[in-house]
Formats: C-alpha cells, sequence, structure tokens
C-alpha cells in the first residue's frame, strides 16, 4: 500500500500515475495504478491542496 505523506512524495507519484496512466486493469501495472490513484486521492483530500495537472508537477 501505497501512502503519500509529503509534497515530494505527492509529485513523484504523480510521474509514476502519468507513466501507468492507460495500463490494462488486473496487471501489475493496472493495480499499481489504482494503488497510487487511491493514495493521490487521500493525500488531496487530508492535506486539503488543490489537486495538480501533471503539467504542474
Amino acid at each position: 500500500m501505497t501512502i503519500v505523506r509529503t509534497r515530494t512524495e505527492y509529485r513523484a507519484v504523480l510521474r509514476e500515475i502519468e507513466y501507468l496512466w492507460g495500463s490494462e486493469p488486473n496487471t501489475e501495472k493496472g493495480r499499481k495504478l489504482e494503488e497510487y490513484l487511491s493514495a493521490v486521492d487521500q493525500y488531496e483530500q487530508l492535506s486539503n491542496v488543490a489537486p495538480e495537472t501533471l503539467t504542474n508537477v
């Protein structure tokens, strides 16, 4: 399980999401993508940060 604790980790996970985007569900990459998306969502909610676009990373 991935947990995002800092802004630096947040940006790193966003880059990983960009890399994994479009991965097939129920594959290793697809599961990792879902895990990262969930971690980013949780970080954004708990930290009250506005979601970043990948162009801002």
